[in-house]
């Protein structure tokens, strides 16, 4: 009985090992298909240092308030730029879209803010106004981040960049995307094509939509669609494009492993990121209980914080120290208090008026079937546009 009891027991303890063993081999198989994985992702730019220039690289505000930080709640910039030479991202473009991700494990959701590449903003030491997107053009994605923060009150540290091209390698690598397209998208999206199968000559064409509705976009035709603004505004293009950012999130989530594996091995490398390879792992453990996740979605500017003035240049001027408290409650479910931003000259509730050389400047290089806002030529009140609505 006792030999029974020992070989019993020495039975148990093989199986326990091999388990074990088992166990150790799936790890290491499962570290190694990661690290492979990660290694194809870009998140050391050759040629390209991740430093401030020089002239922006100051010291930042020295504040009353905390700028907010929550635990669960990670913040993420994506900046999308279009450079038409290449499938992979230049770290020096200007920014066609930039959106924050928010990453809120406490609610077990994802919110996508789209910031408008047109609002003006100061950069850092600077006393002139800029557009938001050329942040990225001027010093990369750190600088892009730094303008942003400054901004808006907030510790963005972590940025994804890709360039819109690459989006379409991707979004073909998960089998394309539903989009409801409607008889004006449809106009728009194919007179855009023409003129992108015609940068692209040694690549294969998209085919032309050939009815309004739901239906499958492949990518140059999903992209295409997320780039549209002629026939409304670029308001209704950023929803556009978080409109094809959380289809392509809902492909990838659905498809098969052979297909998320083809889509991880050939998209990754077609991304540009300072966020390490233990910290996308810790991100991936983090969010699997998230993969049902809801999406939450913003624009800014919202509306009735900005004007728009139209010359040869298009640009928002916005009232921030209005939109802090709206972001800071969708990001964080809460508001906070915090150190006012400088105001920029002209938005709403600024008491500022925009400088006279640049009314100036604007009004000389106009052309003649170009229209100017008539507060530009108005000498009582050059804060006095139209106000619109961000849709």
């Amino acid at each position: 009985m006792a030999n029974y009891r020992r070989r019993r027991a020495s039975s148990w303890r093989m199986i326990a090992v091999a388990v074990a063993a088992i166990f150790v081999v799936v790890s290491i198989a499962a570290v190694l298909i990661v690290n492979t994985f990660l290694n194809k992702i870009d998140n050391d730019p050759e040629g390209f240092v991740e430093t401030i220039p020089e002239i922006y690289d100051v010291p930042t505000e020295s504040l009353v308030h905390e700028i907010p930080k929550e635990e669960g709640i990670t913040n993420i910039l994506l900046l999308g730029v279009d450079n038409r030479n290449s499938v992979v991202a230049s770290p020096t473009e200007r920014s066609d879209s930039m959106i924050i991700l928010t990453i809120d494990e406490k609610n077990k959701k994802f919110k996508l803010t789209s910031l408008q590449r047109d609002m003006m903003v100061y950069f850092p030491s600077s006393d002139n106004i800029h557009k938001i997107n050329s942040a990225n053009a001027e010093g990369g994605p750190l600088l892009a981040m730094r303008v942003i923060n400054d901004t808006f009150r907030l510790n963005i540290e972590k940025y994804v960049l890709v360039n819109m091209i690459g989006m379409e390698k991707i979004i073909d690598l998960v089998g394309g995307v539903p989009v409801e397209v409607s008889e004006s998208e449809l106009k728009a999206l194919n007179a855009e094509l023409t003129m992108i199968n015609l940068t692209f000559k040694n690549t294969e064409p998209a085919a032309y939509l050939e009815k309004t509705g739901a239906q499958l976009l492949d990518g140059r035709q999903a992209v295409t669609y997320a780039r549209i603004r002629q026939y409304d505004d670029d308001y209704h293009r950023m929803g556009r494009q978080r409109e094809v950012l959380q289809a392509m999130l809902d492909q990838f989530l659905k498809a098969d492993l052979a297909t998320k594996t083809k889509a991880l091995n050939e998209g990754l490398p077609l991304i540009k990121t300072n966020i390490t390879n233990d910290e996308i792992i810790q991100l991936g453990i983090d969010l699997l209980p998230m993969m049902d996740a809801t999406i939450d979605q913003m624009q800014i500017p919202t509306s009735g914080d900005f004007r728009e003035y139209s010359g040869t240049i298009w640009m928002n001027l916005c009232d921030y120290n209005a939109m802090i408290p709206k972001l800071q409650q969708f990001i964080y479910g809460k508001t906070y208090d915090f150190d006012k931003v400088r105001e920029i000259p002209g938005a709403p509730n600024s008491s500022i008026s925009l400088p006279s050389s640049y009314e100036k400047k604007i009004l000389e290089t106009a052309k003649p079937d170009e229209s100017v806002d008539p507060a530009l030529t108005s000498s009582t009140d050059s804060a006095a546009t139209s106000e619109t609505s961000a849709g």
